[in-house]
């Protein structure tokens, strides 16, 4: 009796620690995939407060990110290294928001993004792989991840005010030419 006891426990430590070990095998390849990525054009579906945008969306690694959105207002959300813009191309006017309450810093930065995936947990699922991680002064993220090749395909933003933010990715082009010029902002009304 205690030997099939004994067997049973040690069946179990088997079954965590080869469940750990792969989960640590697929954040390690999750990360390998993320850093080999320089630039990346990609179309974008977003979600948030019952509205959908949608829209394509251009970065260069480590501080540049460009969205230009379907809309009426032309509205674009540009990272240049330290700041984020919501311009308006239709009105001319620019929102500047702190880019430090976002998650952008550490997707945008290798080491920042590589360290989120490494701490966060993980599930896979038929589909993907998430990653959930929590930072107190932004809220809960959840990246998911391709199963096949390890691409990132979105995410989902629980804001420290519950706002929830769906952002999925589509068409990927890894690692085109995209010069820095083109994330200058413009200079529009404040």
């Amino acid at each position: 009796m205690l030997k099939k006891k004994f067997i049973l426990i040690l069946n179990i430590l088997f079954f965590f620690l080869s469940y750990s070990n792969s989960q640590a095998n697929n954040k390690i390849e999750i990360v390998k995939n993320l850093n080999s990525v320089e630039t990346l054009k990609f179309d974008f579906a977003q979600k948030a407060f019952d509205k959908k945008e949608i829209g394509i969306c251009y970065l260069k690694r480590p501080h540049f990110l460009k969205c230009l959105y379907e809309d009426k207002n032309q509205k674009e959300l540009i990272i240049n290294k330290r700041i984020l813009v919501i311009y308006h191309k239709r009105y001319n006017k620019i929102y500047r928001y702190p880019l430090s309450k976002s998650y952008f810093i550490q997707i945008l930065n290798r080491e920042k993004f590589s360290e989120v995936i490494m701490k966060g947990e993980m599930q896979i699922n038929d589909d993907f792989s998430e990653i959930e991680y929590l930072d107190e002064n932004k809220g809960q993220i959840i990246f998911y991840f391709n199963k096949k090749n390890y691409d990132l395909v979105g995410w989902k933003l629980i804001d420290i005010n519950n706002n929830i933010t769906v952002f999925e990715m589509s068409n990927q082009s890894k690692n085109i030419e995209i010069k820095k010029t083109f994330f200058s902002i413009p200079e529009g009304n404040q």
